[in-house]
């Protein structure tokens, strides 16, 4: 039996930083890091993997992040937000049926808020850590975004989702950067892509197998590095990393994919 396909994927205009690390080695040539939003379009409905900053602060990051997006050179405005892409396409919110959080870190659960009615797939484990998080990773969780004033709920998985039953669409659990982690498996009827979320940050990373310094289990972060590897190799897919600026140019940056 074949499998099922979407009908297209766009990967949509990203707000964007810097980090500070790669400004002090490079200066103005510091390459600008993606915060990645990407929208399916399949005949069951929109599907959302990640939901980028906050849409209240279009424009003024500052007014949602303080003195960091500041530092971290943000560029957030209405060019990037979910509903700006949706009207361009002829769509509205409302098409949005499925929504899949990879973690709830700050810059992927922004616009969560915005589907209450739609399905919210998060991955075991992550609601728990996010609302009592460690020290070091306390700034990158803001209760805003997913707590009880949002409306949000959550359909946890603890194991890999066929979206559709069709495998069009399959989210897979890979722990480790936070404890529910997920990626996002999309057939498209000319490739296979893998969105990484935060299961890897680079492609040097991936292809070394080097966990993020800010990985909450890095022992597990580097099993699910493992298992990414053998789903690509499995399913004949490619990896978009989200937050490469490298991928993004390999893949061609925001827009329509097939």
């Amino acid at each position: 039996m074949s499998r099922g396909t979407a009908v297209r994927m766009w990967a949509l205009e990203p707000a964007t930083y810097r980090s500070p690390a790669h400004v002090a080695e490079f200066g103005s040539a510091a390459p600008r890091i993606p915060f990645p939003i990407y929208l399916v379009e399949h005949a069951e409905g929109f599907v959302l993997f990640d939901a980028g900053l906050d849409p209240d602060h279009a424009g003024d990051p500052a007014g949602a992040y303080g003195e960091m997006a500041q530092r971290i050179d943000m560029v957030f405005d209405e060019r990037h937000l979910v509903e700006t892409h949706l009207e361009a396409i002829g769509r509205s919110m409302d098409d949005v049926t499925t929504v899949v959080a990879s973690h709830l870190h700050f810059d992927h659960a922004g616009s969560l808020k915005r589907f209450p009615r739609a399905r919210t797939i998060l991955g075991a484990g992550e609601l728990e850590y996010a609302r009592a998080p460690e020290r070091f990773s306390s700034a990158w969780f803001r209760d805003e975004d997913f707590g009880a004033g949002t409306g949000l709920e959550f359909d946890v998985i603890d194991e890999d989702e066929d979206v559709f039953g069709d495998g069009s669409l399959v989210v897979r659990r890979l722990p480790g950067h936070t404890p529910g982690s997920l990626a996002l498996q999309v057939a498209l009827p000319e490739r296979t892509l893998v969105l990484s979320g935060d299961v890897v940050h680079t492609r040097g990373a991936y292809e070394s197998e080097l966990h993020y310094h800010g990985d909450v289990d890095s022992v597990a972060a580097r099993a699910s590095l493992r298992r990414l590897r053998g789903i690509l190799d499995a399913e004949k897919a490619d990896l978009w990393i989200a937050h490469d600026p490298a991928d993004w140019e390999r893949f061609g940056g925001a827009g329509e994919k097939r």
